[in-house]
């Protein structure tokens, strides 16, 4: 695992855009995982940044949401789908049939996640995955106790998101929201990942994941055992490791 430390905001924001570029310089055709949330919506907007100035061609690459929150609608602004569309495929002018997502509402959730799974891991399966720390350690939707060698599954939501989205999106108390994921063996299959953490409270799951034991009470820990993973944190994330390391 390798960890880079880069002091302030824009920094960090810049530091995850450039890992992603290089993932689609190396191969204009890759498939890359992303994930959505505070932390990686600053990195998207300086990928497209970095993008138009260097005039990336991204035409060509497959893109994919690696979980969505069930029971809410694309159209709501909140949903993995939104965001993915107008952080990344229209700025970036992605074709929306190289952009995969499930479907939130599908009659069947878990028909839905073997579906996914199959697009997501077909002809080769994903070359690059940015993932963002939770902050109880989860990786996608797979929260702390899942197992390591779950695939694609309908997790549950823990309680501080499940009452953030509610109180933000005005999403009535009877609507049972969980979340629809790739899993943590699904995650481990890809050759190249690269994680985002900021902030202090942050600070204590990086720490673990870092320098504890490999636990599935930490979902982030395993990535310890994954041969190319690089973790990207910005001061405050990283001020709980007992060893000085720089980027």
């Amino acid at each position: 695992m390798k960890i880079t430390i880069v002091c302030g905001e824009q920094e960090f924001y810049s530091a995850g855009a450039e890992r992603i570029a290089a993932a689609i310089r190396t191969n204009p055709e890759a498939k890359i995982g992303l994930s959505t949330g505070r932390t990686t919506k600053g990195v998207h907007a300086a990928l497209v940044k970095l993008c138009e100035e260097r005039e990336i061609d991204c035409s060509r690459i497959t893109v994919f949401g690696i979980d969505e929150i069930t029971n809410m609608p694309r159209s709501c602004p909140a949903s993995c789908y939104d965001l993915l569309l107008n952080q990344v495929v229209r700025p970036l002018r992605i074709s929306e049939d190289r952009f995969l997502m499930p479907d939130p509402e599908a009659e069947d959730p878990l028909k839905e996640c073997q579906e996914f799974e199959r697009r997501v891991m077909e002809n080769g399966g994903p070359d690059f995955i940015f993932l963002g720390l939770g902050e109880n350690g989860h990786l996608g939707f797979n929260q702390p106790g899942t197992p390591f060698g779950r695939t694609a599954w309908l997790s549950w939501m823990d309680d501080s998101l499940d009452e953030r989205l509610r109180r933000e999106n005005g999403i009535p108390a009877d609507v049972k929201m969980g979340g629809l994921t790739l899993g943590i063996k699904n995650l481990m299959q890809c050759p190249h990942l690269v994680l985002a953490a900021n902030g202090s409270n942050k600070a204590d799951s990086a720490a673990g994941m870092i320098e504890g034991p490999v636990t599935e009470a930490l979902p982030a820990s395993v990535l310890q055992l994954h041969p190319d993973c690089e973790v990207i944190l910005d001061a405050d994330a990283a001020q709980n490791l007992s060893r000085g390391i720089t980027g």
